[in-house]
C-alpha cells in the first residue's frame, strides 16, 4: 500500500486479498477504481472496487475477467439497524450496477474495434508464419499486412463479433483488452451434422479438423470450455459434443486443461477425449503437438476412444474417411473454413454494416487512422501535439473548445528531442496525466538494446502497448523516420506506412505523425507543402499544418485535407512558458480560440512570402484597379477573375489593403463587392482602355521610359509638345535599325515565340518584353532625331490586345519627339 490505511479500508484489503485482489491504493471515496488483476498483463486493469467510508462502511468489488463479483459491509448484519441495512444494500446494488454498465460499455467499444479491423484485415493464406511453424492451415483467419499476425474473429451464439484474438509468429498470444470472451468462441468447418469438436486453441482445432472433418469450436482458453459447451448445447441439442482436451500435467498449478474439459463434458452430456503420447519430449500437451508427432492415425484413434461423460449418449464415435474433411451446407458462413483454393472475394453492400467514424479530438484527429502534423519550423509542432496529448490523459478541454470525454494513454517516438530535459517537462508545463503518458526508448533483440526503428518496428508495437492497457494516441516525430527508403518516392512512402496504418486500426489509436513543409512553398497549396513524396498526405485521413507571424507570436493551426470531416477551420494558438518544479522553465501551448476560412487563407494571414511583394504584388493591384475601375464587383467574381489570372488570394488581399479597396453589402439580399477609392479610381480611368505613356505634362510615365530618354527630355522641355504614336503589332513604320526587329523584318520577340506578345505581355506585368520592346522604339526615335536634327515625324504603332486579366486591354503608346 501507498499510504497508511485505516481500519475500514485495511478490513476491505483483508476482503480483497482473500481473492487474490490487491490494489495499489484503497480509497474510501464512493467511486468506482479499477487496477490490474493476478493474471492481467500490466494496464490492463480487469479488477475494481468502490469503497464508502461515511455511513454505513460498505463496499463491493470484482474481476470482470472472472466474472468475480463480492460485497463488504464494515459492520455484521446483525448489529445493522433496518435504515443502514436498506442503506448498505442501496449502495452496493448501485455498485453492481454501475460495475456491469462499465463492463458492458467497454465490451461493446471492444466489439466494435474488432468489427472494424476484422473487415480492413485481409484474407490469411497458409504460407503465415505461424501456420507453417503448426502445420495447420488458416481456416476462416484474418491476418495484419506487417509481420501477418493472425486475427481469430471471437463470436457469440448468434454470430456476432464480440472480441478476438492475435496470434503473433512466435506463437505467443493475446486478447483484444475487455473484449467479451465467455461464452463465445470461433467456429469453422460446416455445420455440425452429428458431431461437434469444442477445443482450447486454434492450432489444436485446425488439426482435429484436418484429420476427422468435424466442425470445431474454438473456447480459447480452458476456463471458456463450458461456457462454450453450454451454449452450443443450447444451440444444438441433438448433436454430439466431444471436448478435446489439453493434457496441462506439466503445470505446478495443476492440470487445469484436463480438469475444465472433464467438467464441461459432463457439465452437457458431451464425450471427452484426451490426447495420449508416446514421449514426454518436450512436454507435449494438445492434439496439434500429438498431430505433428505422430499423425493422423493416432489423432484418430484417440478421438474414436472419446469416454461419454454422466448423461451422454454411449453410441461409439465413428470416423469414417478421417482425411477428408466433411462437407455440409449452411447459412452460417462464419462456419465455412478457407478454400484451398485462390478466390477473389466479394462482398454485398447490403451485408456491410455501417459504421461511424471514432474521433479523438472530434472532427480533427480521428481514432484509428493517421492524422499528419506538418509545419515550417518554428511552428512549434512538437509542442502543440504534446498539448493534444495532455488534453487526451487528463481528461481537459481540446483547442477548439469541446471537452475531451474520455482519458487515454500516450505512446510517443521521438528522435529529434529528449524526454527528460525537453519533452516531460513540456508534457508536465501541459498539464499532462504522466501516468498515461509513456515513451519508446529501444529494443531489445537478443538481450541487448538497440534503437527502436519506426520503419521496421511497428509491428512489435502490437504486443508492446497491451502491457500499459492500450494506448489512445502514438505521436511519432518525425513521420519520415518511418519510411524506409526514399521519402520522395510515392511506393516507400505507401508500403512503409501501412504498417502505421495496420497499428492505428488494430488498436483504434490515433496516429499523429510529425513532419516539416518544404522550402519555398509559402503560398501554394497547403497540402501539397509537405515535405516529401505526395503520399504523406494521400495515406493520412487527416493533414493539419501550421504557421506563424514572421515578426510576432501568434501561430495557427488549420486543417488542411480531410475525407472525414470539414477540411476548413482552424485555431490560433501561442507558446506560453511555465516553470515547473526544480526550476524548470518549459514551453507550452496557449489555445486562443478558433479561426474561420481555408488552410490557405489562415497560413497566409500570419505568413510572410517575398515573392508576394514587389513585381507580384503591383502586378495584382494593377488587375485590381482594372477589374473594379467601372465600378463595384463582388466578392465572389474577384476570387474568379484572380484564380483565373494566376494570381493567389493572399496576394489579392495584400493588394486590396495597399490600394485601400472597401469592402461593402450591396444589400440585404446581396453579397459582399469590391470599390475602388475615388482617388485610385480617378487617377486611374484612363487604364480601362488603353495605358497612355504621357501625363498631363505630355512626359512618358515611368513604367515606360528610361533614365537616358528623361535625361533627354528634361533638358529640351520644348521636345515634349510634339507626339508621334508607334503601333507595335508588326513594327512595318519602325526604322531598320530598330532593336525589336529580327533579319527577317518580324519582331524578335515573335521569332522566338508567336504568342509573346498576344498572350504573356503586360506592361506593368511580370513579362519585360513590351517593356524592352517600347523602351526599344523609343531609343531609336532618339538616335534618328539626333543624326537628322530635325523634329522627326509622326509614327505609330499599335500595341496587341492582351488577354484579360493583364493590365493593357489595347494599348496605344505616345512618344513625344
Amino acid at each position: 500500500m501507498n499510504a497508511p490505511l485505516s481500519n475500514i479500508e485495511a478490513q476491505f484489503a483483508i476482503a480483497m486479498a482473500a481473492y487474490d485482489l490487491a490494489p495499489p491504493d484503497i480509497i474510501a471515496d464512493g467511486q468506482r477504481h479499477r487496477f490490474d488483476a493476478p493474471d492481467d498483463k500490466k494496464g490492463k486493469k480487469s479488477a475494481w472496487y468502490i469503497l464508502h467510508s461515511d455511513g454505513v462502511p460498505a463496499g463491493a468489488f470484482g474481476n470482470w475477467k472472472t466474472d468475480l463479483s463480492e460485497k463488504w459491509c464494515g459492520k455484521s448484519d446483525q448489529v445493522l439497524t433496518q435504515a443502514e441495512r436498506a442503506e448498505y444494500r442501496a449502495r452496493i446494488d448501485k455498485a453492481k450496477q454501475d460495475a456491469e454498465f462499465t463492463r458492458l460499455q467497454m465490451e461493446g467499444e471492444a466489439a466494435a474495434v474488432c468489427a472494424r479491423m476484422l473487415a480492413g484485415a485481409r484474407d490469411a493464406t497458409d504460407d503465415n508464419p505461424y501456420c507453417v511453424r503448426k502445420g495447420i492451415k488458416p481456416y476462416g483467419l484474418k491476418e495484419f499486412k506487417d509481420k501477418r499476425t493472425l486475427i481469430v474473429p471471437i463470436r457469440d451464439a448468434a454470430g456476432t463479433v464480440t472480441s478476438a484474438q492475435f496470434i503473433y509468429e512466435d506463437g505467443s498470444k493475446r486478447l483484444k483488452s475487455h473484449g467479451k470472451v465467455k461464452g463465445c468462441y470461433y467456429s469453422f468447418g460446416g455445420k455440425p451434422v452429428d458431431t461437434l469438436l469444442v477445443c482450447e486453441g486454434f492450432a489444436t482445432g485446425a488439426s482435429l479438423y484436418a484429420v476427422t472433418g468435424y466442425p470445431v469450436a474454438v473456447a480459447f482458453n480452458a476456463g471458456n470450455l463450458e461456457p462454450v459447451a453450454r451454449v452450443l448445447r443450447g444451440k444444438l441439442p441433438g448433436i454430439r459434443i466431444i471436448v478435446c482436451a489439453d493434457d496441462d500435467r506439466f503445470k505446478d498449478t495443476g492440470n487445469t486443461g484436463l480438469i475444465c474439459a472433464t467438467a464441461a463434458a459432463t457439465a452437457v452430456g458431451g464425450w471427452l477425449a484426451v490426447p495420449v503420447f508416446q514421449s514426454d519430449e518436450g512436454q507435449p500437451t494438445d492434439f496439434n503437438d500429438l498431430h505433428t508427432r505422430e499423425g493422423d492415425q493416432v489423432v484418430t484413434a484417440v478421438i474414436s476412444a472419446a469416454a461419454p461423460m454422466d448423461g451422454a449418449d454411449t453410441a461409439p464415435v465413428l470416423l469414417a474417411a478421417p482425411s477428408v474433411p466433411a462437407v455440409s451446407l449452411t447459412t452460417d458462413r462464419s462456419m465455412i473454413p478457407a478454400a484451398d483454393t485462390r478466390t477473389v472475394k466479394i462482398r454485398c453492400a447490403s451485408d456491410i454494416k455501417p459504421q461511424p467514424i471514432t474521433w479523438l479530438w472530434p472532427g480533427w484527429v480521428p481514432a484509428g487512422k493517421l492524422t499528419i502534423l506538418a509545419g515550417a519550423a518554428g511552428t512549434g509542432k512538437t509542442t502543440l501535439a504534446l498539448g493534444l496529448a495532455a488534453v487526451l490523459t487528463a481528461g481537459g478541454t481540446w483547442p477548439d473548445g469541446s471537452a475531451c470525454k474520455r482519458k487515454g494513454n500516450v505512446l510517443i517516438w521521438s528522435s529529434e528531442d529528449v524526454a527528460d530535459d525537453t519533452l516531460v517537462p513540456r508534457l508536465i508545463a501541459s498539464g499532462a496525466d504522466l501516468s498515461r503518458c509513456h515513451f519508446i526508448e529501444g529494443i531489445t533483440e537478443n538481450g541487448e538494446s538497440v534503437p527502436f526503428d519506426p520503419a521496421q518496428d511497428i509491428p512489435d508495437l502490437h504486443r508492446a502497448v497491451a502491457a500499459i492497457g492500450g494506448v489512445s494516441l502514438l505521436l511519432i516525430d518525425p513521420i519520415v523516420s518511418a519510411v524506409a527508403g526514399d521519402m520522395h518516392r510515392a511506393n516507400d512512402v505507401r508500403r512503409s506506412l501501412q504498417a502505421v496504418v495496420d497499428f492505428a486500426e488494430a488498436h483504434q489509436c490515433a496516429v499523429i505523425g510529425i513532419t516539416h513543409f518544404a522550402k519555398g512553398g509559402a503560398g501554394k497549396a497547403p497540402q501539397d507543402r509537405v515535405i516529401g513524396s505526395q503520399a504523406f498526405g494521400a495515406l493520412a485521413r487527416m493533414v493539419l499544418v501550421t504557421a506563424k507571424e514572421e515578426d510576432g507570436a501568434r501561430r495557427v493551426l488549420a486543417r488542411a485535407k480531410s475525407n472525414i470531416a470539414p477540411d476548413d477551420g482552424g485555431v490560433s494558438y501561442s507558446l506560453g512558458m511555465r516553470t515547473i518544479g526544480g526550476g524548470i522553465e518549459a514551453t507550452h501551448a496557449v489555445w486562443e480560440g478558433v479561426i474561420e476560412g481555408t488552410a490557405r487563407e489562415i497560413l497566409g494571414e500570419v505568413e510572410h512570402d517575398e515573392d508576394s511583394d514587389g513585381g507580384e504584388k503591383s502586378d495584382a493591384e494593377q488587375f485590381l484597379k482594372d477589374l473594379l475601375a467601372d465600378g463595384p464587383v463582388s466578392t465572389k467574381q474577384v476570387k474568379a477573375d484572380a484564380a483565373g489570372a494566376g494570381y493567389s488570394w493572399r496576394t489579392i488581399e495584400r493588394a486590396k489593403r495597399d490600394l485601400g479597396i472597401e469592402a461593402s453589402k450591396a444589400g440585404m439580399k446581396d453579397g459582399w463587392q469590391w470599390i475602388l477609392p475615388k482617388t485610385a479610381k480617378n487617377s486611374e480611368d484612363r487604364h480601362t482602355n488603353s495605358v497612355a505613356v504621357f501625363g498631363k505634362s505630355g512626359g512618358l510615365r515611368d513604367g515606360l521610359r528610361g533614365e537616358g530618354y528623361r535625361e533627354a527630355t528634361d533638358n529640351n522641355p520644348q521636345e515634349t509638345q510634339q507626339s508621334a504614336e508607334i503601333e507595335c503589332v508588326s513594327c512595318v513604320s519602325c526604322p531598320d535599325s530598330c532593336p525589336t526587329l529580327g533579319d527577317n523584318g518580324r519582331p524578335k520577340a515573335l521569332n522566338n515565340a508567336e504568342d509573346a506578345h498576344t498572350n504573356s505581355m503586360s506592361t506593368f506585368g511580370k513579362s519585360e518584353h513590351l517593356r524592352a520592346s517600347a523602351q526599344g522604339h523609343i531609343d531609336n526615335i532618339e538616335d534618328r532625331r539626333e543624326r537628322e536634327g530635325s523634329e522627326g515625324s509622326a509614327e505609330k504603332t499599335v500595341l496587341p490586345s492582351l488577354p484579360s486579366g493583364n493590365s493593357i486591354d489595347s494599348t496605344t503608346i505616345e512618344v513625344t519627339l
